[in-house]
């Protein structure tokens, strides 16, 4: 397909009104899907984290068929995931859908998708790392808004207080608002990082649509018809154990394929495992951000609490967002839920 005519694809799919779930209440049914990794060999871990966040919430959750099937280093064959995906989504009692973990392959689902039948039975659907590929297929081609923010394995062994109120405030209460720093942040398995808070690293004011997630999940869609458009988006990126110098190369690429051209903002999240030791690790990143955007002037700031093994904020995707670097500030400009 040529580049224009993926562009008027995109077009089309962005023209979609967009659609805002309906919000949680005390009771409800969700469901978790693995449309990534195995989770087979984390089984007690997954139970434990779903009956925590099941009383975190006040909702019933589930796991669907083959939440801990294997296939290979999958969870289950491109048909299981798939079947568990679109059964979610058609079953009238489930009310939001949560991916349970990251990986490489839910890619395989993107193109196999009903994304009508999607559209007609709109939900709360949430994930973070690899299943922001999934998360930010389903705004392309349905305006759906999806949720990033949302690693079910997180809740089995630590405190996800701050993460749960963004979640309560979001999904069930329709908040819009200034977003707040996480005051007990922390890398939650201990990783060595020189992130110290949220900061300024290029100045100006920006509102767009937050678009993005998981760096390497997010170059799998480029150039096809299930990434969203950039233009007029605040493109949000964290990374999972790159190296600076992979991080470097990351930012020219998006460079490089006129994504700066586009965007009207742009926020890094937390990069886990950047700072460990090695070749040029030592380097800042903001030092990066500055000389792969030379040129661009929209607003850049860096905001730990998106990202891996942290708490997270819950941005989402679809959704208009402003930012202001000089107050290091960030807001969701009206409710994501009806």
């Amino acid at each position: 397909m040529t580049k224009p005519a993926v562009l008027r694809r995109w077009r089309i799919a962005m023209s979609k009104s967009v659609i805002r779930p309906k919000r949680l209440r005390a009771g409800d049914r969700a469901i978790i899907v693995s449309p990534s990794s195995t989770i087979a060999d984390r089984a007690d871990q997954a139970e434990r984290a779903r009956a925590n966040l099941e009383t975190a919430l006040g909702i019933k959750i589930d796991f669907a068929d083959n939440t801990f099937a294997q296939d290979y280093y999958s969870a289950g064959t491109t048909d299981e995931r798939r079947a568990d995906l679109m059964a979610a989504f058609t079953d009238p009692e489930v009310k939001a859908v949560f991916f349970s973990t990251g990986g490489a392959t839910a890619v395989d689902l993107v193109d196999r998708l009903d994304y009508d039948t999607i559209t007609e039975h709109p939900k709360i659907v949430a994930g973070l790392s690899d299943s922001s590929t999934l998360l930010n297929a389903i705004t392309a081609k349905t305006g759906l808004l999806t949720f990033h923010g949302f690693e079910l394995m997180d809740f089995a062994n630590h405190d996800m207080s701050y993460t749960t109120q963004n979640l309560k405030q979001i999904w069930f209460d329709g908040w819009s608002g200034d977003y707040s720093p996480n005051p007990n942040w922390r890398d939650l398995e201990g990783d060595p990082t020189t992130y110290t808070g949220w900061r300024e690293i290029k100045p100006g004011r920006a509102t767009g649509t937050a678009v993005g997630g998981n760096s390497d999940a997010f170059m799998q869609l480029e150039s096809t018809p299930y990434r969203p458009p950039l233009d007029g988006a605040i493109l949000f990126l964290e990374s999972y154990r790159l190296q600076k110098r992979h991080i470097q190369a990351l930012l020219a690429t998006l460079k490089l394929k006129g994504a700066f051209d586009s965007i009207r903002g742009l926020i890094i999240g937390y990069c886990l495992g950047s700072d460990a030791p090695g070749t040029g690790n030592d380097r800042d990143i903001a030092d990066i951000i500055l000389e792969t955007t030379a040129g661009h002037t929209f607003p850049v700031i860096q905001i730990g609490d998106i990202g891996h093994q942290v708490e997270n904020l819950i941005l989402p995707i679809g959704a208009t967002i402003e930012m202001d670097s000089s107050s290091t500030s960030l807001a969701l400009s009206g409710p994501a839920v009806q």
